[in-house]
């Protein structure tokens, strides 16, 4: 026995390493073993593969050995790289084998000869083993790769882990979900998935970098353009008050931190305090403006911060103030009939399936437009109605309309006569044509695909008088509207940003129909006052205003002239402000500015989807982590979207509507469901694609009568078990078989 284990331990010695290190003991430590160099006299734990690289100085998974000899250093390396060479062509072989079928469960067939795409592939012996991770009651193999069968059974174990793990099935419309899977599918099989402790551990830390790395890029800009800090509290559904820090430029919006403010007093001190942490973290010399909606604590914050912080402006959100002035137009006499009563006729299209199913036979066009904000929503919704207001005529003057049993209801009634009465479409008209305007101005705040600054002021005073025009031009008619637009416009949104971004706009500082109001050039100087604190360089640039005024040296060449409408005004400045460099670097802040918050709102979701009752024990510090990571992505996807958008597209429009949205669900009573019909309409859609053998692509809606008790929230609001893109789902597969006729 004793010749036997000697004869064992010197054939498993051949190796070269052998000859310039010895074993050595360590105190009875049977786990590794432990080698020591003849050359260095370093212990070396892990045994004769990392002597190899220590001795060759590969510099992998050890220290490389200073004293070793250039022969042995170079011996120890051709042997290493035979034995690599060695074992790819066994890998090559061992494919060949797969592709003839020689073991078991190889069924790849031909061209399937890339090694790294059969690691881990069926050799000889799995015919006699069961997979541990396997159900031992199952030992159905997998299909071949490439194959019909072999796509479903991928996409299956997909859905499973979505199914499983309840996952909003939008999830599938990330970037990052693509990502994920064709980096798997380029390793190919044999794939050791990351465990939850690597998860949370250098994978996301490695991430969290990643994506430091990612907006540097944008934070280089900041000392060329200047920043706007925005800020937007919200309560989740949890309650939790939170408050959300983002900063924007020109080169697009970075998230900074998102504050829980559930355990504060949310008044002007505190506010004050918040942002004013902030300005200093970021630098005053950087900040031009802070952007916070207009409640009376941000309003009093922002004075204070003005007061200590000379050299920035707080405005109010621009998209906030403009919601406010729809909000109060909606409670005019004719705008409110009109809007009670689109509401009834698209609750009672869309609760109802089988009104839902014949309205889509008529158009093909929806009538819901979920929009940023609610009364962008309500409004958007009306230019919709009225845009298929004859296919719904047709629609309720129908056949089948008028031989079904909703055509005997009084609700059916009610609302075939909303539809066909001429008074109906009056007031519908007449709130979009004094509205309308106002919703454009919105939609320019709202974008990102250009700053906004540049443009405002010009747009509520074409807004206000494109109203009168629409209303006819009596005063009678359109002063009551203008009333209630000044009483925000001019007393809470207008800035002198504002004025002094209409002037440096070569847009209108060059059009004939520049406004020559004294406000404008105020604006100008009381900005210069404050943006350029050097009094010396402020006199330049007030100089240099008279180069711009009269196209002097680059503003009178014809490329500036010819470009003017067809780049945005920060990009003009860029390019043909050289010979006014003080003067281009006061235009390029102000004209750089945003106009609202809009993109703190867009993201009221994340901490919900980062803190919920399945991850409450994560740290602060991880939370944050994943806050900041999930949202500064969001807002990359969404800027790498914006570069290529074309300018028909609406930026108001949502992709996601609430379920919960009051053009849905009526908010003071709860329909039965009986009534609403939406989670058997669900089942019915699920049925209907199994019934055509494929499986379902579209989303299902989460939809219940406990969704219509839920609390309002904002447009878009993302939950954690709540799927959305529901609207396109709703009656898409039922039957235009009158549900209530004979033998139902």
């Amino acid at each position: 026995m004793v010749k036997g284990k000697e004869k064992s331990n010197v054939s498993l010695r051949r190796d070269p390493s052998w000859k310039y290190s010895v074993q050595v003991d360590v105190g009875g430590e049977k786990t590794y073993v432990y080698l020591k160099c003849n050359f260095c006299g370093k212990v070396v734990k892990g045994g004769v593969t990392r002597m190899k690289e220590h001795l060759s100085c590969s510099h992998k998974n050890v220290a490389p050995c200073a004293s070793v000899p250039d022969n042995v250093k170079d011996e120890i390396a051709a042997y290493m790289k035979k034995s690599t060479t060695t074992k790819h062509l066994q890998h090559e072989q061992f494919d060949e084998r797969i592709e003839q079928g020689a073991y078991y469960g190889s069924e790849s067939g031909k061209g399937s000869t890339s090694t790294i795409n059969n690691r881990g592939a069926r050799g000889p012996m799995d015919q006699y083993m069961v997979n541990p991770g396997e159900d031992r009651g199952q030992t159905q193999m997998m299909p071949a790769a490439g194959t019909r069968e072999g796509r479903r059974q991928v996409c299956m174990d997909i859905g499973r882990f979505f199914f499983e793990n309840a996952i909003p099935f939008n999830v599938a419309t990330s970037p990052a979900y693509f990502n994920m899977l064709r980096s798997v599918g380029l390793y190919g099989r044999g794939l050791k998935a990351p465990s939850m402790y690597e998860l949370r551990t250098w994978i996301l830390k490695e991430e969290l970098h990643n994506t430091e790395q990612s907006i540097e890029e944008i934070k280089r800009t900041w000392s060329e353009t200047g920043v706007t800090i925005m800020s937007d509290g919200w309560s989740d559904m949890k309650s939790r008050s939170l408050i959300n820090i983002l900063v924007n430029n020109p080169y697009g919006t970075v998230f900074l931190r998102s504050v829980e403010a559930s355990d504060e007093v949310k008044n002007a001190e505190f506010i004050f305090n918040l942002l004013d942490g902030v300005v200093e973290e970021i630098g005053e010399q950087l900040v031009v403006q802070v952007v916070t909606d207009n409640a009376s604590a941000y309003k009093a914050a922002g004075h204070i911060l003005m007061e200590k912080r000379k050299h920035l402006y707080w405005t109010p959100c621009a998209a906030h103030c403009i919601d406010l002035i729809l909000e109060q137009l909606g409670d005019l006499p004719q705008h409110k009939n009109a809007l009670s009563k689109a509401k009834k006729i698209t609750k009672f299209i869309y609760n109802h399936s089988w009104v839902l199913a014949l309205m889509r036979k008529f158009s093909k066009k929806e009538i819901i437009r979920p929009a940023t904000t609610r009364f962008a929503t309500s409004y958007l919704t009306l230019q919709s109605i009225l845009d298929v207001r004859q296919p719904l005529e047709a629609m309720f003057t129908s056949t089948q309309w008028l031989n079904s049993a909703w055509a005997k209801k009084p609700e059916g009634k009610e609302i075939r006569r909303h539809i066909l009465n001429d008074k109906f479409w009056a007031t519908v008209t007449y709130a979009i044509l004094s509205t309308r305007p106002l919703v454009q101005v919105l939609r320019l705040v709202d974008a990102e695909k250009k700053p906004a600054m540049g443009f405002i002021y010009n747009a509520m005073d074409e807004a206000k008088e494109l109203i009168a025009h629409n209303l006819g031009g009596e005063e009678a008619s359109y002063r009551e509207i203008w009333d209630i637009i000044d009483a925000r416009w001019e007393v809470q949104l207008h800035r002198h940003l504002h004025a002094a971004a209409y002037y440096l706009n070569p847009q209108f500082q060059y059009s004939e129909r520049k406004s020559s109001n004294p406000e404008v050039k105020l604006g100008l100087y009381h900005c210069m006052e404050r943006l350029i604190p050097d009094l010396t360089v402020r006199e330049i640039a007030d100089l240099q205003l008279v180069l711009f005024r009269n196209r002097e040296g680059f503003f009178g060449l014809h490329a500036a002239k010819s470009t003017i409408a067809k780049r945005s005004p920060v990009e003009w400045w860029i390019q043909f402000g050289d010979s006014t460099p003080e003067l281009q670097s006061f235009a390029i802040r102000v004209l750089g500015l945003t106009c609202s918050s809009s993109g703190c709102e867009r993201n009221w979701s994340t901490y919900s989807q980062v803190q919920t009752k399945r991850r409450n024990r994560l740290s602060t510090l991880r939370m944050n982590s994943l806050v900041y990571i999930m949202h500064n992505k969001r807002l990359r996807d969404r800027r790498l979207r914006n570069k290529g958008l074309k300018d028909d597209e609406d930026p108001l429009v949502c992709e996601d509507v609430a379920s919960d949205n009051e053009w849905f669900i009526d908010d003071e009573t709860n329909l039965p469901l009986s009534d609403l019909q939406l989670e058997d309409l669900s089942v019915d859609v699920l049925r209907g694609d199994a019934d055509q053998g494929g499986a379902s692509t579209s989303a299902t809606p989460h939809t219940s009568t406990s969704s219509a008790s839920k609390g309002k929230r904002k447009v878009g609001t993302i939950e954690d078990d709540e799927d959305l893109n529901f609207i396109d789902t709703i009656g898409e597969e039922d039957s235009l078989e009158d549900p209530f006729s004979d033998g139902t």
